[in-house]
């Protein structure tokens, strides 16, 4: 019996904003393309995606782009409405609200797709020859989205969620203007029950669901580690450093910070820019630049852009690069003198475990799961004390000696960290949980 090919049903909505260029193709994308990737691996497993019919033109072209994902299965509903609908939302975002670049072809279309698409939404109803289609799988696995009514009204099905953070419960400070987030969280927590099976990231993750939900049994939450790629190494060629600094205006004759992230207030970017412009102002140093790698929420960007014109005499010396092509992110872990993460809260850290991979030795929080994936490699801070963070800053620019102790650290438990690991945990709780309900 254990022979058979569990059939699993993929939820691979959030891959199908792989042209994104925003914090949507942040941290959790990568976990999902990676997972995706490890499991096709598998044996004895045999996969198909699925999506909201909504999103299924983006899914389409996200196998045509990944040539390893050509041959991928869909599940979707074959109806006519449906896919006019997703014609709909293909509009809704080609003619989306651009900065200075709106006008009134864009809003009508805009509104027309908005208001048939709600319309839809709600007076539809379920095709019954497509729930029947449901009846083939044994698991239905999601990265992130929460599991659809559909897949929980159909016993044989096993159904899986990864449950990454509780960002939009423990931060509400800094999340007052994000409604649809709430929104999508709070019927994330709906979705949780007693029976359900849910992975999460990191301890820290497990303990922060454990104490919002009473209804989830600890023993069915499964931690599992993320991993880090390939595309992530140590490049000891200064050619290529050099090419990569060029192509993102870094300056060849200065040493940099980097940082890399969605800018946005959790990620506490301000704290580390106030900090750094502190630090080579104290020790009079004038080699040292901060590079800042990543999209940003719209409303974030023009606060950090004040806080950097504060700065006066020493804006000059932080860099906003934007956007990081994915292929450019390692060789810039690479060129870096040192890489700083001083994130109030994460789910995993992922960046951090990147920036070990690539030899770049981190300075990161010392909250939430941060020192799961640090361990004893690197410094962690008190990422609201500015001292620890100008001693950390010192400590590792002027310690020569210590830095390279963090950079070998690093790598070696880097290599504790794969996405063959964390595949291998899931699909052998998946069988594990299937052959026990096959055996009933």
């Amino acid at each position: 019996m254990e022979n058979k090919k569990i059939k699993i049903l993929f939820d691979a909505t959030l891959l199908t904003y792989f042209f994104e260029t925003s914090g949507v193709r942040g941290g959790i994308y990568f976990v999902t393309k990676n997972l995706l990737k490890e499991f096709l691996k598998k044996d004895n497993v045999d996969i198909t995606l699925f999506c909201s019919y909504r999103r299924l033109c983006y899914l389409k072209e996200f196998i045509k782009h990944y040539k390893k994902f050509k041959n991928l299965k869909i599940l979707y509903d074959k109806n006519i409405t449906n896919s006019y609908m997703a014609l709909m939302e293909q509009l809704k975002y080609k003619y989306r609200k651009n900065k200075g670049k709106d006008n009134l072809f864009k809003k009508i279309i805009r509104w027309v797709a908005f208001r048939s698409c709600n319309l839809y939404e709600k007076t539809r109803k379920n095709n019954l020859n497509f729930f029947k289609k449901l009846n083939d799988f044994d698991i239905y696995f999601s990265p992130v989205e929460p599991i659809p009514k559909e897949i929980y009204e159909i016993s044989k099905i096993k159904s899986f969620l990864f449950l990454h953070d509780v960002i939009p419960l423990g931060m509400k400070n800094f999340y007052n203007e994000m409604n649809e987030a709430k929104e999508w969280f709070d019927t994330l927590l709906n979705s949780l029950n007693q029976s359900g099976v849910y992975f999460t990231n990191s301890e820290n993750t497990k303990q922060d669901f454990i104490k919002i939900m009473h209804n989830i049994n600890p023993e069915n939450i499964i931690v599992t580690p993320l991993g880090v790629s390939e595309e992530f190494y140590r490049e000891t060629s200064i050619e290529k450093i050099n090419k990569i600094k060029g192509k993102y205006n870094i300056p060849q004759n200065k040493k940099y910070l980097f940082s890399l992230c969605t800018l946005e207030p959790r990620k506490n970017i301000i704290f580390a820019v106030k900090n750094f412009v502190e630090f080579i102002k104290q020790n009079n140093i004038d080699d040292f630049i901060f590079v800042i790698g990543g999209a940003h929420w719209d409303k974030f960007l023009p606060i950090l852009e004040k806080e950097i014109d504060n700065c006066e005499e020493y804006k000059s010396k932080i860099l906003k690069i934007g956007y990081v092509e994915d292929e450019d992110v390692p060789l810039l872990y690479n060129g870096a003198e040192m890489f700083v993460y001083p994130s109030l809260y994460e789910g995993f850290g992922m960046p951090i475990l990147e920036a070990m991979k690539c030899g770049c030795p981190v300075i990161c929080s010392n909250t939430s799961s941060m020192p799961e994936v640090i361990g004893d490699c690197g410094i962690q801070i008190d990422p609201t004390k500015d001292e620890e963070m100008i001693q950390a800053l010192e400590k590792m620019y002027h310690d020569r000696e210590f830095r390279q102790v963090c950079i070998e650290k690093g790598i070696e438990r880097a290599k504790e960290f794969s996405w063959e690991k964390s595949a291998k945990i899931m699909i052998d709780k998946m069988k594990e949980e299937f052959y026990k309900e096959d055996n009933n």
